[in-house]
C-alpha cells in the first residue's frame, strides 16, 4: 500500500502571493499614517501658539507702561537675552515670568514660534499652518 504523505509548508506561489497582499495594504496604509503624523503636529504647533498669545496678552494686560508690551509686528525671540532666556531691558521682567517660561520651553524644542512676530502667531491659530 502506498502511502501518499502531506506536506507541510507553503509553496513559492503562495509565499509570493501571500508578500504581494501585505505589500498593496503597506502601501495604502503608509500615506494615511504619514498625513495623521503630520496632522498632530500642525494640531500641537496650533495649541502652543494659543498657549503662547494667551502669555504675551496676559503679559501686556499686567504692564503698567505702554512702552514696555509686545506689539503686533514683535518678533517673540527678540524680547529675550538668548543666553541667560530673561526679558531684556526693554520688557518689564518683573511680570514676565510666565513669558520667559514660555521661551525657555519653545526654544529648548526649537519651536518655529519663536521666530514669529505676534500677528504671524495669531495667524497660525487661524490657519493652523506655518509659513
Amino acid at each position: 500500500m502506498i502511502r501518499k504523505t502531506k506536506k507541510k509548508g507553503l509553496t513559492l506561489i503562495e509565499m509570493v502571493a501571500a508578500i504581494a497582499i501585505i505589500g498593496i495594504l503597506a502601501a495604502t496604509l503608509i500615506p494615511e499614517v504619514s498625513s495623521y503624523a503630520q496632522r498632530a503636529e500642525d494640531t500641537k504647533l496650533r495649541t502652543e501658539a494659543k498657549v503662547l498669545l494667551n502669555a504675551i496678552e496676559m503679559y501686556n494686560a499686567s504692564v503698567n507702561d505702554s512702552t514696555k508690551r509686545i506689539g503686533n509686528d514683535t518678533v517673540f525671540s527678540s524680547c529675550f537675552n538668548a543666553t541667560s532666556k530673561k526679558l531684556t531691558a526693554d520688557f518689564d521682567a518683573s511680570v514676565g515670568e510666565e513669558l520667559e517660561k514660555m521661551y525657555e520651553k519653545l526654544s529648548s524644542k526649537n519651536s518655529p514660534l519663536i521666530n514669529k512676530t505676534v500677528s504671524e502667531i495669531k495667524t497660525i491659530i487661524e490657519t493652523g499652518q506655518i509659513d
